[in-house]
C-alpha cells in the first residue's frame, strides 16, 4: 500500500534531486522514493551491524583495548609518535 506524505525541501535539496531525476531520465517522485529507499536499507544495514556488535558483547566476545591499541600501533605506527 502506499501511502501519500508531504515533505518540505529547501531549494537545494528540491534542485539537487531533480538534477538526479533528469541525468536518469526519471521523475522527481520516483528519485526521491529511490533515495528514501535507500536511506531505508543503509539504516537496516546499520543497526544490523550494530546489534552483531552488541550480541558479540553479550557473548562477551571481545578483544581487550590494550592488546587492540599495540596491534594497530603496530601495523600503523603510533599517532603521538
Amino acid at each position: 500500500m502506499a501511502h501519500r506524505l508531504a515533505i518540505t525541501l529547501t531549494d537545494a535539496q528540491k534542485a539537487r534531486l531533480e538534477q538526479i531525476a533528469e541525468s536518469r531520465e526519471g521523475t522527481l517522485a520516483a528519485t526521491v522514493e529511490e533515495a528514501v529507499t535507500a536511506f531505508l536499507d543503509k539504516d537496516a544495514e546499520y543497526r544490523a551491524y550494530v546489534q552483531e556488535g552488541l550480541d558479540a558483547v553479550a557473548r562477551g566476545d571481545v578483544q581487550d583495548w590494550e592488546k587492540v591499541k599495540a596491534k594497530l600501533r603496530a601495523e600503523y605506527g603510533d599517532p603521538e609518535g
